[in-house]
């Protein structure tokens, strides 16, 4: 019997691809000139990099078969992108207000395009790795 894959692995591909692409966003951000004196926040790399790590991690698990304990990765998935998103949004969200109201110059706004590129990413991956979490990988 040949499993096919559902809607779920679609969906936590991109999850992957979403959270990977706002990693990158987020380190392109960090080395803008108006953001670069802000430094990289450790958190926010750890918890958006093992946010990808864990989704790959439940593709490759859900192409194998659903073991029981697979059934917490989903969850850690998601709770570790929803952490990543905030702790992003905290770090950049007074930036974020002072570029939109008082620093409003054409090189800070551009500077500011990777940044919100990392968050729309983050969000997006949020909101894919909630609705994946209900759908399994394969189904037969």
């Amino acid at each position: 019997m040949a499993k096919k894959l559902s809607i779920g692995a679609y969906l936590t591909c991109a999850t992957a691809i979403l959270a990977l692409v706002g990693l990158i966003a987020y380190m392109v951000n960090t080395g803008t000139d108006y953001y670069a004196k802000m430094g990289v926040d450790t958190a926010v790399v750890g918890c958006l990099a093992a946010a990808v790590v864990l989704t790959l991690i439940r593709f490759v698990v859900g192409l194998k078969g659903n073991p029981l304990w697979a059934d917490i990765l989903p969850v850690c998935m998601v709770v570790l992108a929803v952490v990543g998103m905030v702790l992003l949004l905290n770090a950049r969200v007074n930036n974020l207000a002072a570029v939109f109201t008082f620093e409003n110059s054409a090189a800070n706004m551009a500077d500011t395009t990777s940044c919100i590129v990392a968050i729309a990413c983050c969000v997006l991956a949020v909101i894919f790795s909630m609705i994946s979490a209900f759908f399994d990988i394969t189904k037969d």
